[in-house]
């Protein structure tokens, strides 16, 4: 299959694009507010960092110490042999997102801002450049794709190491060159856990998140009693009138004279790089990049009331991470541990499709460390791998008709089919 010309990678990007764990200090950006550009634009700005050394504080300090042997978490079970074949249907190196349209049209991104419009069974065709404002360090890049209302929405990071969600209209499938609508821009204060996700939720609300700031350890929301933005899911509602806009969900639980963000919907989070609604439920799946021992992912039944906290940086998983104390949280569906290979979970979807029928029903999520596939099944909690050393997943979508496909970073995207 023909390789677009310059889009090689190097391994070192591979390891470190979507995560960073338990690695060096964060390389942060500039503390000063960028203006905002329109005045429909929502402005994120950045939170405070302690105004000490990194090395020196104590997020920096308990991020360098060993994981415990007997950590509070669940066991995958390794296959044998793979259970799911991986059929490669898109040779895109660097491929980071995928979105699909209504009647199938796909939409690939490159972690450096190329857009290809890709019709399964075709060759993607280049149709946006925007390689020259995009940011690729660290976690940084475009992190995803979203088709809302004949508008591609892209959330990437500029040259300013912020995030942007922008808009581009679609005309005849195609999205226009001419000046995008910026929808949001966040202020990031430093160049890791940027995001990824755009989801449109079964309340037709647009949710996305910024990440916690990054640096080690979570030094932005130590002892937050109120949430921010950042280390939030964000939850909006979006109007064409006639151009898109965000506006604040007035349900939202913050929202109005209560303190914290108008915005969040969901707290104390580290990295939710990746999350989902259950197509048939409705029921929100969240998985949150661990930080030095533990990965997790929390399901909200119904996509849940709206305030829920989840631990970070409280809790790491079911383990105690900062010892400050928090009112109350919501404990993770199921976690595992950083070993075996493990150590950054990429979340997918609960499975409703008619193809790979002994998986209806199942959580079906990736490892970016493993290069794996693994299934989680409500029923039985059991974790089971489904294949591994094959790609390098960043994320799984689901096509109209049904069919699961994985991005992966290395080679571009693959077709989840039976064995």
């Amino acid at each position: 299959m023909h390789i677009l010309p310059g889009m090689k990678i190097a391994t070192a990007v591979l390891v470190t694009a979507l995560m960073t764990t338990a690695c060096a200090p964060s390389d942060s950006a500039s503390a000063e507010t960028q203006p905002v550009e329109q005045s429909a634009t929502v402005h994120i700005e950045r939170p405070t960092r302690p105004d000490i050394p990194w090395a020196e504080t104590p997020e920096q300090i308990r991020s360098g110490e060993r994981c415990p042997a007997d950590l509070p978490v669940d066991t995958i079970t390794p296959a044998d042999e793979a259970s799911v074949a991986l059929e490669q249907v898109a040779a895109i190196p660097s491929a980071s997102a995928l979105a699909f349209a209504p009647d199938g049209t796909g939409y690939i991104g490159t972690r450096d801002g190329l857009v290809l419009t890709w019709t399964p069974g075709a060759e993607p065709v280049a149709a946006l450049d925007l390689t020259e404002t995009t940011s690729t360090e660290r976690d940084q890049g475009l992190l995803g794709l979203a088709v809302v209302n004949d508008y591609l929405l892209i959330n990437r990071t500029d040259l300013d190491n912020d995030s942007l969600l922008e808009a581009f209209q679609l005309i005849d499938g195609q999205p226009s060159t001419n000046d995008p609508v910026l929808l949001l821009r966040a202020d990031q204060p430093s160049r890791e856990h940027n995001g990824g996700d755009i989801v449109i939720g079964p309340d037709d609300h647009l949710y996305l998140t910024v990440g916690d700031g990054g640096a080690q350890g979570g030094p932005f929301v130590t002892g937050r009693q109120a949430p921010h933005a950042f280390g939030s899911l964000l939850r909006f509602g979006i109007e064409f009138d006639p151009e898109p806009r965000l506006i604040t969900a007035e349900d939202n639980p913050f929202a109005g004279p209560l303190p914290g963000s108008d915005h969040t919907w969901v707290w104390g989070l580290r990295h939710p790089y990746r999350f989902s609604f259950d197509a048939a439920t409705g029921d929100l799946w969240i998985a949150d990049v661990g930080q030095l021992c533990i990965e997790e992912v929390t399901v909200l039944p119904g996509g849940g009331a709206g305030g829920e906290h989840l631990g970070w940086n409280s809790f790491e998983g079911n383990a105690v991470f900062m010892d400050v104390e928090i009112e109350s949280h919501v404990p993770p569906t199921f976690s595992y541990a950083h070993k075996g290979g493990h150590c950054a979970v990429i979340g997918g979807h609960v499975y409703r499709g008619d193809v790979l029928t002994d998986l209806v029903g199942k959580y079906v999520f990736a490892d970016f460390c493993k290069r794996g596939l693994i299934s989680y099944d409500p029923d039985t909690r059991a974790l089971q791998e489904l294949q591994s050393g094959t790609v390098s997943p960043v994320a799984l979508v689901i096509a109209p008709d049904g069919l699961l496909y994985v991005v992966d970073l290395a080679q571009g995207i693959w077709r989840v089919d039976p064995v």
